[in-house]
């Protein structure tokens, strides 16, 4: 699912595009993922800070840089270890036919409940419920292999099928998160969500809710108001997907504003015009393949995504019947013995990733100097009709902060973020991921402290909290310093700042550097003359001028920006 099941969400994988394939979250909950934006400097009296590096920092930003010209999360390579979403697709994938092929190959192998739960309680880049419809799309990929099927949504789990996702998710912890996130979801969506977004998420929930046999706590007025939502929608991949989940639970729904131009659609020879995937959900909404998609699709096959190649693959089967077809190319996801499926090797930027790295060049002294790959990369972006509108706000962020003209896209991102964007009126662990990203907008725009309020926050013993941390930088950074001191009181940061260097933990140092200055706690000279040592362990051995998250480890684009807010 996730754009395409639209999603910044994957933007925090590393190997994930600005450009996704599913929507999970908005560009919101993206940012919400990142730290939250640093203060400058607040407070604290004059103090001299010692000579920085960071002169070769656009240079070194090469190292990050990813195959689509965006920065990467890590320098590490990354595609080797198993993870949730390939998984899921993979073997979707590799359940559906390759040529003209009969039906007696061999099934998918079949997925071991112990590595599935542990990938289900490890892989954190997603919320619980994305992490249980991941778990259930794996085991319904049990072998769907005749063509007539192909084209067909997975089957929902049977009895077995259910229990076993449900003892998958039990497991590793997360059932009863997955039922509340879930349910919680269907009856109020998020209202920061935009309406491609809210409508995939809440199909995805409700396959979810089915494959564990509790799609009987969702309320009709609930799947009524999805399938009206379902008509209204112009994107086809989360109107099939809708629609596919609505007739798993027995409600007919048609995707009306979709199949109005997708005949048309169809028939066009300009394969630019709509992403394979899209088109190759339109096709299967209206059960037809034309010459001018199947020629479109088939380059789709060899896609890095696993949900494009699954999803175009079921739409070349609507014409596998064609004895004039030519056969379809096996399925290229490889299935590990356990079942699992690694992430794409293809080392690609992010959005999230490159956010970081700007913020790391201003804050060295380096807007200026961004690579012109970098700028290449994002105006690109910003003139991609394709590009999800929920990255627009990630991409308009990037761009303001590098001072770029990225075009029509980022422009419309800024709009967007002008048309007083709405942040909760309070801070609350369900609404938590749409707080950070507007505020974090809000802060970016110079647009003022928001009408928010923070009661509290977790406290642990007397340090706050690495996500305590980032609310109280992202308040002050909005102008809301009179919050961020009244959350602060009686918690020395300066003194967590410096013993969460000597852990190893770069960001957390950072970000407690950053809330002290805010709140104005005096941060002694002696803290200073000692950071270029403090840092050291963390700078990268090949590359000086970027830094890791933890001393020894590959340079990230966070702790990166992290480095430089200590350093500014």
């Amino acid at each position: 699912m996730r754009e395409r099941l639209s999603a910044v969400q994957r933007d925090l994988q590393p190997g994930r595009t600005g450009r996704r394939s599913r929507v999970v979250v908005t560009a919101a909950a993206a940012i919400a993922g990142v730290a939250a934006l640093g203060v400058s400097m607040f407070g604290g009296g004059p103090v001299e800070r010692p000579d920085r590096p960071g002169t070769q920092l656009a240079a070194q930003l090469g190292a990050l840089r990813g195959a689509n010209d965006l920065v990467r999360a890590t320098r590490a390579e990354v595609g080797r270890d198993p993870a949730l979403y390939p998984t899921a697709y993979g073997r979707l994938e590799a359940a559906l036919p390759g040529g003209h092929r009969t039906g007696a190959e061999p099934p998918v192998p079949g997925i071991r409940p112990a590595a599935l739960a542990r990938l289900a309680r490890t892989d954190m880049l997603d919320t619980p419920a994305w992490r249980a419809q991941y778990v259930c799309l794996s085991l319904s990929a049990a072998g769907t292999s005749q063509a007539s099927e192909a084209s067909d949504v997975p089957r929902a789990p049977n009895v077995l099928g259910a229990t076993s996702a449900a003892a998958v998710l039990e497991r590793a912890g997360l059932l009863a998160q997955v039922e509340a996130e879930a349910l919680g979801y269907l009856r109020t969506p998020d209202p920061e969500d935009d309406a491609t977004t809210s409508l995939a998420t809440r199909a995805a929930f409700l396959q979810t809710l089915a494959c564990l046999g509790r799609d009987d706590q969702v309320a009709p007025a609930t799947l009524t108001r999805l399938a009206a939502d379902t008509a209204q929608v112009d994107q086809p991949v989360p109107a099939l997907y809708a629609v596919e989940a609505l007739r798993a639970v027995g409600v007919r729904a048609r995707a009306t504003r979709v199949l109005r131009h997708a005949g048309a659609d169809l028939r066009r020879a300009d394969c630019a015009g709509s992403e394979p995937i899209q088109r190759a959900a339109s096709a299967l909404l209206r059960r037809e393949l034309t010459p001018q998609t199947r020629a479109c699709l088939l380059p789709a096959l060899h896609d890095p995504d696993t949900q494009t190649r699954w999803l175009v693959r079921r739409a070349l089967a609507l014409g596998a019947s064609d004895p004039s077809a030519p056969p379809i190319p096996a399925p290229t996801a490889a299935v590990r013995s356990d079942g699992l499926v690694a992430k794409s090797p293809t080392q690609l930027g992010t959005l999230t990733a490159t956010y970081n790295a700007a913020r790391a060049l201003t804050a060295s002294g380096g807007r200026e100097r961004a690579p012109d790959w970098l700028e290449k990369g994002l105006k690109r972006l910003g003139l991609d009709p394709g590009l999800d509108p929920s990255d627009r706000l990630l991409l308009a962020m990037t761009c303001h902060r590098l001072s770029l003209g990225c075009g029509p896209q980022a422009a419309e991102g800024a709009r967007a973020a002008a048309a007083e964007r709405a942040v909760p009126a309070r801070l609350t662990t369900v609404n938590q991921h749409s707080w950070y990203g507007a505020t974090a907008a809000r802060a970016e725009f110079g647009l003022g402290c928001p009408r928010t309020s923070v009661e509290s926050l977790a406290h642990g013993g007397d340090a706050l909290p690495a996500p305590s941390l980032r609310v109280v930088v992202v308040l002050a950074d909005a102008g809301c310093t009179a919050q961020a001191r009244r959350l602060t009181e009686g918690t020395d940061l300066v003194a967590q700042a410096q013993k969460a260097l000597r852990d190893g933990e770069l960001v957390t140092a950072s970000d407690a550097i950053q809330a002290a200055l805010a709140t104005d706690q005096n941060v002694m000279q002696t803290f200073w003359n000692d950071l270029p040592a403090l840092l050291k362990p963390y700078r990268d051995a090949e590359f000086p001028d970027l830094y890791a998250d933890s001393p020894g480890g590959a340079a990230s684009a966070d702790a990166t920006r992290a480095a430089y807010y200590l350093l500014a």
